[in-house]
């Protein structure tokens, strides 16, 4: 089932941004000369490989917000939404009023088409200096009327708390619809670390770079796993660590086409340290495996041909063919 995630906010305060940082994994000087957003863009996103996320990004501007409630296109935006971000630049304090007030005729159709909808408020570039708090964002939106099921939550790209909030939401919807393939996934990935008598091992969802499962090391995980740890492998996104594999392929290609290669393919980049490997290796156009082991472990040349033994269940698991 897709689910529809709407995004709404006055024009510049980073909605298209935030929604390619997160589910396309770039970062912030790929995202600095975006385009304003005209009227709604959809886009569809298989987010970590697991739930289909269709994005609603409504652009901000006064004769764009207008039409969205009118009669032919509220009924459009605002049925069947599962998470409505309403987002605020902090730092445009000159507009407040103006976010206040179109926010609440977004919170009033919601209840109206998609009472059962999560309902985030955004206090996004919560990095900049002069950007109005959490909590006086909060008392100036609710000093008329209380908003009940509203929730509000800082934000900004730069400090990477974005990808962060974002995905903990994208999660819940995984987590209430993927639980029994989870569950396989991790058999899978725990048995793989295990064979290989890796520190981790994780897939990655080559789109947007993020971990879609991934085992730990139980010596590792005992001694020294935190939270803190634990979210910067759950929320990093590792594309640039793809992008050499992809890079390094193109370069095969053209060793190939002026015959200095047999190979017909590139089937892992390496990346060699004082004690461990880094080895990405895809296993679809879709999909890479990553694996941080120890030099003692086992030779590369076993280490890709453990990967290729259970990449077959491990896309049977994602429906990818």
């Amino acid at each position: 089932m897709v689910q529809k995630i709407l995004f709404m906010g006055l024009n510049g305060a980073g909605k298209t941004t935030l929604i390619r940082h997160v589910l396309e994994g770039k970062e912030l000087e790929e995202l600095e000369s975006l385009a304003p957003t005209e009227g709604v863009k959809t886009d569809e996103f298989r987010y970590r490989r697991l739930v289909e996320i269709s994005t609603f990004d409504c652009g901000g501007q006064k004769q764009f917000l207008e039409g969205y409630f009118t009669e032919s296109l509220e009924r459009t935006i605002f049925t069947n939404v599962r998470v409505f971000f309403w987002v605020v630049d902090a730092a445009d304090q000159k507009r407040l009023s103006d976010s206040r007030s179109w926010f609440k005729r977004a919170y009033n159709s919601l209840k109206l088409y998609s009472p059962k909808a999560k309902n985030i408020v955004l206090v996004h570039k919560y990095d900049l200096k002069d950007r109005i708090t959490k909590d006086k964002l909060k008392k100036f939106y609710s000093e008329e009327e209380p908003l009940p099921g509203v929730s509000f939550v800082i934000s900004s790209v730069k400090t990477k708390s974005a990808r962060r909030i974002l995905c903990k939401v994208f999660n819940t919807l995984i987590e209430k619809t993927e639980t029994e393939r989870m569950k396989n996934l991790q058999k899978v990935l725990d048995k793989l670390n295990k064979k290989l008598n890796s520190i981790v091992t994780m897939i990655i969802n080559k789109d947007d770079g993020l971990e879609i499962a991934s085992a730990i090391s139980p010596e590792l995980e005992a001694k020294l796993i935190t939270k803190e740890a634990s979210d910067f492998l759950q929320y990093l996104s590792i594309k640039t660590l793809i992008y050499p594999l992809n890079m390094a392929l193109r370069l095969v290609q053209e060793f190939r086409q002026n015959k200095f290669l047999k190979s017909k393919k590139l089937n892992a980049t390496t990346f060699q340290f004082d004690a461990e490997y880094l080895i990405i290796k895809d296993i679809h156009d879709l999909i890479s495996i990553f694996v941080a082991t120890p030099f003692s472990t086992a030779s590369t040349t076993k280490i890709e041909s453990e990967i290729t033994k259970a990449a077959p269940k491990i896309l049977e698991i994602l429906k990818i063919k």
